[in-house]
């Protein structure tokens, strides 16, 4: 019983950290678009820093579920994790329906919002009870 409850613990310290982790990495995403535009170089960073970091979107849902998160918690990480495919797609839709390619940073602007809502949410799983810690 010991040993589950420590395993729920520290899945829910990596949970906390991957979430925050995903966070940062929006923001160098970020500042990686800002790169290609003004130094213009040549847009593969922004890219490949996606497909770097998207790792941690299936893993965010992974520990979520090890980590006994809420189920709209749980279902929060989906969504993330399912904005963060969708954003990988929306760039090769260019040519084809540039509206619809449009949505990338839209959908970008989804993902980081969404990403601080579940980094919150599996911040507040760690936090201790104050009706269980004295004063």
């Amino acid at each position: 019983m010991a040993r589950a409850l420590r395993e729920v613990g520290l899945a829910r310290l990596g949970f906390v950290v991957g979430a925050w982790l995903f966070v940062a990495c929006i923001v160098v995403q970020v500042f990686l678009v800002g790169l290609d535009v003004f130094a213009t170089l040549g847009g593969s960073v922004h890219r490949d820093f996606a497909y770097l970091y998207g790792w941690l979107a299936p893993i965010l849902v992974l520990l979520s579920a090890a980590a006994r998160a809420s189920p709209r918690t749980r279902a929060l990480t989906l969504v993330l994790l399912v904005l963060f495919a969708a954003q990988t797609v929306l760039p090769s839709l260019r040519d084809e329906f540039p509206p619809l390619a449009a949505l990338h940073s839209v959908n970008a602007l989804a993902i980081f919002g969404l990403a601080i809502v579940v980094a919150r949410r599996a911040t507040e799983g760690i936090r201790p009870d104050p009706a269980t810690t004295g004063p």
